[in-house]
């Protein structure tokens, strides 16, 4: 299974045999079950502004959640150990201030340990299977001592030789992907949506123009209509006689030969 942390920025070279020594001592598991995957700075900071990285790493799945657990608990195994400066929050200064003042010691011990047990693995003979057995209770029984439930460790898992599927820049590719698509999906239907909103409003503004239209061609006819019915029905000669000079002098007899 895998986990992450986040932790103090920058870290050593040689910060996965570390965490994989301080890790396995607050489990209880081997150092070998608990192996660094990734690691990349975080986007957000602490409360000293001080940088973080994000470690992602892999074990087993009882060990990835206890280790989630202790690395927010200022007071646990984990944090009281060698990974300490990379696991507490700085002070207002940057730094640790008393709670991490062995962890330099810690850690050059751990690496002097590492050496002197090299050393001794190619000059002595490899420990009886028995005395490894006696060794892994007691460090599982130092799980409890920090107020957490131990944990049971199955040092004979089956599955240990089988490939492990996939690979994290796949995972983080298959995210992005994901990410690109259902933000162009999001950008698609709004587009959609302000495509069908123009075409309804255009359609409801024709049809008014439609119907405004109809109805200024009803009062205009309507209009013309009542000038010819009062043009029919009101003929101006009728009511102002007009006396032709023409009608008048039609008659020569009463202008040319008059009677004398």
């Amino acid at each position: 299974m895998k986990g992450t942390l986040e932790m103090n920025a920058p870290l050593p070279e040689d910060f996965a045999e570390l965490f994989a020594r301080g890790a396995a001592s607050a489990t209880g598991y081997e150092p070998q079950d608990l192996r660094i995957v990734m690691q990349k700075p975080s986007v957000e900071r602490d409360e000293s502004g001080g940088p973080l990285v994000e470690v992602m790493f892999e074990a087993p799945a009882k060990a990835v959640k206890y280790l989630e657990k202790q690395a927010q608990d200022p007071d646990s195994k984990l944090a009281a150990g060698v990974l300490c400066r990379y696991l507490v929050a700085r002070d207002a200064n940057g730094g640790f201030g008393d709670q991490c003042g062995t962890v330099s010691t810690l850690a050059s011990g751990a690496r002097s340990l590492a050496s002197e047990e090299a050393a001794s693995e190619d000059a002595a003979p490899a420990p009886a299977p028995q005395a490894v057995e006696a060794a892994s209770p007691a460090t599982s029984d130092e799980a409890p001592a920090s107020g957490n439930p131990g944990i049971d460790v199955d040092t004979a898992m089956p599955y240990g030789d089988i490939e492990p599927f996939g690979r994290e820049d796949t995972a983080q590719e298959l995210t992005e992907n994901s990410i690109t698509e259902s933000d162009a999906m999001v950008d698609q239907l709004e587009r959609a949506e302000v495509a069908e909103e123009k075409r309804a409003v255009f359609r409801a503004l024709t049809r008014l123009r439609g119907a405004a239209i109809t109805s200024f061609d009803g009062v205009a006819r309507a209009q013309t209509g009542n000038i010819d019915d009062f043009a029919k029905e009101y003929k101006w000669r009728d009511q102002h006689p007009i006396h032709h000079l023409a009608q008048q002098e039609s008659d020569i007899s009463k202008w040319a030969f008059p009677d004398f």
